[in-house]
């Protein structure tokens, strides 16, 4: 087995729609295995398959058990470990057939014949040479949900968190993780489209400050905050940071400049500033700055 299996992985997770491509982005880059099996957003989806089903994950009973044996198959797949057992079996068919029936999320997205395409790459997932890669992790959004699993689990990982403006988040489109896991967190689902943007700022508020106290918590100098927006403004500078998080050469200029150009310009006017945000609480917008972000007008 190659030195970097050995070695803990980097997760790389966020709100929906908070920017975590670009920094997948930029761990394919400097020579990380994020996965076989990904979508336009890079997400790994056999993460999605295995965890992004928030009927399995509210009715279980004892969660802590069920999410170690689904890591444990996840690890197994990502290091290509041959030797499944029937266990892993049992819990990989107990997957295909919720999101077959179900979907991950409340649209129903990825019912169907999708959950079957992820099985097949699983299944002729071949152990093709790995020398070449300097370590391994994964990118899904969702991974904050099970931050506390992950951080048992992986004793030696590093997360990546990223967090994005509470408004503009609070006013995109993206609003499956608000329908999937807003219970946990005591958040209404929206009753019209209306109620949609102070329910979503709600659940940013309390995803991202949980995410954070976990993460400060258990995994202290393994666990690094992305500010989207400070990203956007000062990219060179918070690549190197976050290369410097990593372990990696930071000084490679050409390859630090070469990287801060995956970063997006930032949105001006932001969208947040566009519209009418008489619909959010003032102790809302209280919390969007305590957790770094300004709220600018025209």
């Amino acid at each position: 087995m190659q030195h970097w299996m050995n070695s803990g992985p980097v997760v790389v997770g966020g709100v929906g729609g908070s920017g975590t491509r670009v920094i997948a982005a930029i761990l394919g880059d400097i020579g990380y295995y994020i996965g076989s099996d990904l979508n336009k957003a890079l997400d790994n989806l056999w993460f999605t398959l295995l965890f992004k089903r928030p009927r399995w994950f509210h009715r279980q009973s004892n969660l802590q058990d069920e999410v170690n044996k689904g890591l444990s198959l996840f690890e197994k797949i990502m290091l290509r470990e041959r030797g499944l057992t029937s266990g892993d079996y049992r819990f990989l068919a107990s997957a295909l057939w919720e999101i077959m029936r179900y979907g991950h999320d409340h649209l129903g997205s990825g019912w169907g014949m999708w959950p079957l395409k992820r099985i097949q790459t699983i299944l002729m997932h071949g152990r093709q040479a790995v020398a070449s890669y300097v370590g391994w992790g994964w990118k899904e959004p969702n991974t904050h949900i099970f931050l506390e699993y992950l951080a048992r689990y992986f004793t030696d990982m590093k997360y990546v968190f990223v967090i994005r403006h509470g408004l503009v988040m609070a006013l995109s489109k993206n609003q499956a993780q608000l329908y999937n896991w807003g219970s946990l967190f005591g958040v209404q689902q929206p009753a019209s489209a209306q109620t949609i943007p102070a329910l979503s700022l709600e659940y940013w508020i309390k995803a991202n400050q949980r995410a954070i106290a976990i993460g400060k918590e258990l995994l202290r100098e393994r666990f690094y905050v992305v500010n989207f927006d400070q990203l956007q403004k000062s990219p060179v500078e918070e690549v190197e940071k976050l290369l410097t998080f990593l372990a990696c050469d930071v000084h490679d200029g050409l390859r630090i400049h070469r990287l801060s150009k995956r970063i997006p310009l930032p949105e001006y006017p932001a969208r947040y500033q566009k519209s009418d945000l008489s619909c959010f609480p003032a102790h809302y917008l209280d919390d969007v700055r305590k957790l770094g972000f300004e709220i600018e007008t025209e």
